[in-house]
């Protein structure tokens, strides 16, 4: 390769002269991260499936697997599953297919409050505005095609038909970068933060909160008009003594 020190110069100082226009703090890069993006049906009941995993390592659902030669635990109690957001579709299936999971797991499944295991389920979601920029890697995938060209060229050994072997092989790479950046880019601007708590008198057994990726029509599905308080776990629904009422005119 006889790339001459005068070229890396000027990529320098083309670097540096676009650096030095920016009159504003540069945006601080993020680590990388992820999180799921919700636009089937099979994805909210992912979200179930996360809540009994956590319930069952808890000790709050009958283990899938019961270890061997050790006495049987005692069955945890049945669970009831609380919905805060009665007209929410994405709740509303989350919650049945809570239901569904328990009885496969040999739990039970209480239509009441009673002594039972209460799992509050709520929801909210937030809209951002429009993006500001443009989001991928293409500036990144375009310098790497046209230095691994420019390295391919400037290389004697390569004969014509190693030269276009080497660009195929070059650009099916850049191709399936591509492909994964696009994949992995976030194209929604909304976002649904799912919340499962179970909750005592006096502590918190356990929470799970997480956000996801919403379709901006899609926010009618997580909605919610009401927001209904968490209702406490193995708790005694007792009912008031009946007193006598009189009216005298």
């Amino acid at each position: 390769m006889r790339m001459t020190h005068s070229r890396i110069g000027v990529c320098l100082g083309a670097a540096a002269l676009l650096l030095s226009a920016c009159n504003q703090p540069a945006v601080r890069l993020k680590p990388p991260a992820s999180q799921d993006s919700e636009n089937t049906v099979r994805d909210w009941d992912a979200v179930a499936h996360k809540i009994t995993a956590q319930m069952e390592a808890q000790g709050l659902l009958p283990p899938r697997a019961a270890p061997q030669h050790s006495p049987a635990p005692p069955p945890p109690l049945p669970v009831f599953v609380r919905v805060a957001a009665p007209n929410s579709a994405f709740l509303r299936e989350v919650a049945g297919e809570i239901e569904a999971d328990v009885l496969r797991r040999g739990g039970t499944v209480s239509r009441t409050l009673r002594d039972a295991t209460v799992v509050n389920l709520g929801v909210s979601f937030v809209q951002w505005s429009p993006r500001d920029k443009p989001p991928g890697l293409l500036g990144t995938e375009l310098a790497a095609a046209v230095i691994t060209g420019a390295v391919l060229a400037d290389s004697g050994p390569y004969s014509y038909a190693g030269g276009l072997a080497a660009a195929g092989i070059t650009a099916g790479i850049v191709g399936v970068a591509a492909d994964l950046a696009v994949a992995a880019t976030p194209r929604s601007n909304a976002e649904a933060v799912w919340e499962a708590t179970i909750v005592s008198a006096d502590s918190v057994i356990m929470r799970l909160r997480e956000p996801v990726y919403i379709r901006s029509g899609d926010i009618a599905l997580y909605s919610a008009r009401t927001d209904l308080a968490p209702a406490l776990s193995w708790s005694e629904s007792r009912r008031l003594p009946a007193a006598p009422v009189r009216y005298q005119p």
